[in-house]
């Protein structure tokens, strides 16, 4: 099923300016009611971490040290009314996360003509505003102004946007990723620098023996057969081309993949081997399965030992996009659109309806025969992501696209393809997305997740281009 994988852990911080207090007895008690709004909505999709009113730079010390100690993902300032930049600097300066100023009221408006001094500056958060971000240009410290009113569902989607695509991208510094064999031979796009992969998880791939495979393969019992038959039941709606073998031999190489990703934790991996011994270059050619049951349960695994594929997936399936592996197969001028598709694995969790097996006795590019997976991909809004170490000075880029999976005919070949409209005509989309370096293979998400993306960049160091 499609859902997000992350719960975000907010920070809120709320400002005010503790002299107006004693002048204006009743404008704290409206600011905490405000307050007391936004952590409700706040709270129905995250963890929101808060010290309470900072009103005082004493306090704003105070709430610097319980927020630094407390892994948020995002920091929310809030300001009730004006308040000094002080107000601020202790914090920001303390946590180590993407920061918003939320330029918000409840109040989409108020009448002029009859409020007083306290009902103004009960709305005159928006003064601080300039303040809180020359304060931050100066220290260096990147942000975004978020603005509007309570009642506005922009408001509220641009805030769980932000909030999620940082929970994301803490969720993937986090991952674990690896490739079983090598990557396709001659795919120049295939190998990855694996001190990129360090800066950007702690970690290097994990290596784990192709070997390692073809043993758990030996050995898996007809126990573990049973439920992989059940599950693939589940799963896959079966045509007559499939026999019983299939199945069987299927099930046992799902056996053999859940053994090995969960010896090593993976999170996301890419795999390749062709094999001199025939029931070598089987095992890998019938995997499909396999991997697809694995991308469905949140660990997308990826053909040709593309694992740069396989971890811009991981971000799709944190965020609940789901994450499809594809490649650019044509374009149509007539209809415009852009046709996507792969062979191998897929993420079923995209299907419009239930996926159907059926057995090729040929895979295109590749040695081999087993079951391939048909499937319609959900029609409505797509994200294609591409993650690359082409082009950049950080350990990554991602590259992004929002378009549409529209209907129409696709092709009979066995495996998942669709139609995509993008937002520019194709000539200009194609030149602008491949002037950014990216690899052939694509990741493709069932919605709109760009804005969830560029916080996750930004929460990860990674540098973002929309096309």
């Amino acid at each position: 099923m499609l859902k997000a994988r992350v719960r975000p852990r907010i920070g809120l911080l709320p400002t005010g300016h503790k002299i107006y207090w004693g002048q204006y007895p009743q404008l704290k008690e409206m600011g905490t009611r405000m307050y007391e709004k936004l952590m409700a909505k706040l709270n129905e999709f995250a963890d929101v971490v808060t010290p309470g009113l900072v009103d005082t730079y004493e306090s704003a010390v105070e709430a610097a040290e319980l927020l630094s100690k407390s892994d948020v993902d995002i920091l929310f300032i809030f300001p009730f009314g004006y308040t000094t930049g002080m107000m601020i600097v202790p914090v920001v300066r303390a946590v180590n996360a993407p920061i918003r100023i939320l330029n918000a009221h409840e109040d989409a408006a108020y009448d002029y003509a009859t409020a007083d001094t306290q009902l103004y500056l009960h709305h005159e958060g928006a003064c601080c505003v300039p303040e809180y971000s020359g304060t931050l240009v100066s220290l260096g410290k990147k942000f975004q102004v978020i603005t509007g009113h309570f009642g506005e569902e922009r408001f509220w989607k641009e805030l769980k946007a932000d909030a999620m695509g940082t929970a994301a991208g803490r969720a993937f510094s986090r991952c674990r990723f690896g490739v079983i064999g090598s990557t396709y031979t001659n795919m120049t796009d295939m190998p990855t620098d694996e001190h990129r992969v360090l800066k950007a998880t702690g970690q290097l791939l994990a290596r784990p023996e192709v070997e390692e495979i073809e043993e758990a393969w030996k050995r898996a019992t007809d126990e573990q057969l049973q439920d992989m038959y059940r599950q693939f039941r589940e799963f896959y709606a079966v045509d007559g081309s499939v026999t019983d073998e299939h199945m069987r031999e299927s099930a046992r190489i799902a056996v053999a993949f859940d053994e090995v990703v969960k010896k090593y934790k993976l999170d996301a991996f890419g795999f390749y081997w062709w094999g001199e011994k025939e029931y070598m270059t089987e095992l890998r050619a019938q995997s499909a399965l396999a991997v697809s049951r694995l991308a469905a349960m949140g660990i997308p695994g990826v053909t040709e030992g593309d694992i740069k594929t396989a971890m811009a997936m991981k971000i799709l399936d944190l965020l609940g996009g789901g994450g499809m592996f594809v490649e650019f197969f044509s374009s149509d001028f007539n209809e415009d659109f852009i046709m996507m598709g792969h062979d191998g694995p897929s993420n079923v969790n995209v299907a419009q309806d239930k996926p159907v097996l059926q057995n090729l006795t040929v895979h295109h590019g590749k040695t081999g025969e087993g079951l391939g997976i048909d499937f319609h991909m959900m029609e409505g809004p797509c994200t294609l992501l591409n993650l690359t170490q082409f082009g950049t000075d950080k350990a990554f880029k991602l590259i992004c696209s929002v378009g549409e999976v529209v209907p129409g005919d696709i092709l009979n070949i066995g495996n998942p393809n669709c139609r995509v409209k993008v937002s520019r005509p194709i000539p200009e989309f194609f030149n602008l997305w491949c002037q950014q370096g990216p690899g052939h293979h694509t990741a493709l998400g069932v919605g709109d997740f760009s804005r969830e993306i560029e916080a996750a960049a930004e929460r990860l160091g990674f540098d973002f281009v929309r096309i």
